[in-house]
């Protein structure tokens, strides 16, 4: 019960702070790569290359050390092009949404009422993937490109033989935007804090969650469970009977402890929970309270029909999309980039087609 009693106060602060942070810098993925196809800007993508990098090199400085005993986290599976389909599924839907799975959570904690349906839409299209696990299994089973998890080991040297020279090229970029002044977005609101900051702050809170924890940022399989939850009370017998929610997928001990811990995406409190459930928690409460200290929460829900119904299919495609990958943008993104992951880097492949084809049907829409 220590170790999870451990993760559990880990996730808690690292949600906290995250919810805090993304709240008050709008630090939206979704805007960063949909404003790079509807509006040829890529303002915000420079701080999600920032976060990446300094993500990068902190593991590799941290690794070196002796900070990690570990490989790549347990959850982050062999290269498989189901990545690439899954983050296409899921770059159209967080398009359409309006958030991904972590910024509908800081916006319901807001009082975003678009924000709370995306999150549920999202709960139950995650939930709905387990009807189609075994298909999809069997269908991705030939799909594998290497047995690998990250790139170094496929090529078989040490990661810092990767990590440095792309250190050395994020930190060109970083000296440039530096001196261009492209790190510091004008705004004169209550409370804003620069993306750059919160750029630096995640890479921090993903790297301390590593070393005390053994896993970066993840969430989606916390939705999963959620839907499970709900779904057992009204079906325990198809619950119990369905594979993908009996499936223990994690089992692993976490760093600084000695007890072995599990978890899957069933209905029962178990090391994902603990992981994940904790961050959520925190993320919502984290934006809560940074939203009524300056008086920013209100329950927005006047908005037109159509953005509801955006809302909805696009979380649904969010949920079902992360599933299929496996993995939303935070896990892939905010944590297997910087681990140099395969899965992580076709899960982006994929993402930029799905983000496109959103933008050029949202744009039919709304025109």
């Amino acid at each position: 019960m220590a170790s999870y009693g451990f993760i559990i106060i880990a996730g808690a602060v690292a949600g906290l702070f995250a919810g805090h942070l993304m709240f008050r810098s709008d630090y939206c993925m979704v805007g960063m790569f949909r404003d790079l196809f509807l509006f040829r800007q890529a303002s915000m993508l420079r701080f999600l290359i920032l976060q990446l990098g300094l993500t990068l090199l902190l593991l590799e400085l941290v690794r070196l050390g002796g900070g990690l005993s570990y490989g790549p986290p347990p959850l982050m599976k062999t290269a498989n092009l189901s990545s690439v389909v899954g983050g296409c599924v899921f770059g159209f839907g967080m398009v359409l949404t309006g958030s991904c799975v972590v910024g509908c959570l800081y916006k319901t904690g807001a009082g975003n009422v678009l924000g709370l349906c995306a999150f549920i839409a999202m709960i139950v299209g995650a939930t709905l993937y387990a009807e189609m696990a075994p298909w999809w299994k069997q269908v991705t089973q030939s799909w594998t490109l290497t047995q690998q998890v990250t790139v170094p080991a496929t090529l078989g040297i040490p990661s810092w033989w990767l990590s440095v020279p792309l250190g050395a090229l994020w930190l060109g970029c970083v000296a440039f935007w530096r001196r261009a002044e492209k790190l510091v977005i004008p705004a004169r609101a209550e409370g804003y804090i620069q993306p750059w900051k919160t750029a630096v702050w995640l890479a921090v809170l993903t790297v301390v969650l590593c070393i005390f924890t053994g896993m970066p940022i993840g969430i989606t399989t916390m939705y999963v469970k959620m839907g499970a939850w709900v779904e057992h009370l009204i079906l325990p017998e198809h619950v119990a009977a369905t594979a993908y929610f009996a499936g223990k997928g994690l089992n692993y001990v976490p760093p600084l402890t000695t007890q072995m811990v599990s978890g899957g995406a069933g209905p029962q409190m178990d090391a994902i929970a603990a992981l994940q459930l904790s961050v959520i928690l925190g993320i919502l409460t984290g934006a809560f309270f940074s939203a009524k200290r300056i008086g920013e929460f209100h329950w927005i829900y006047r908005v037109p029909k159509i953005q509801y119904g955006f809302s909805i299919i696009g979380g649904l495609l969010v949920g079902l999309g992360a599933r299929m990958a496996p993995g939303c943008n935070v896990w892939h993104l905010m944590g297997g980039v910087p681990f140099l992951a395969w899965n992580s880097f076709l899960f982006a492949l994929g993402l930029l087609p799905g983000v496109w084809l959103g933008s050029r049907v949202l744009l039919s829409r709304l025109s």
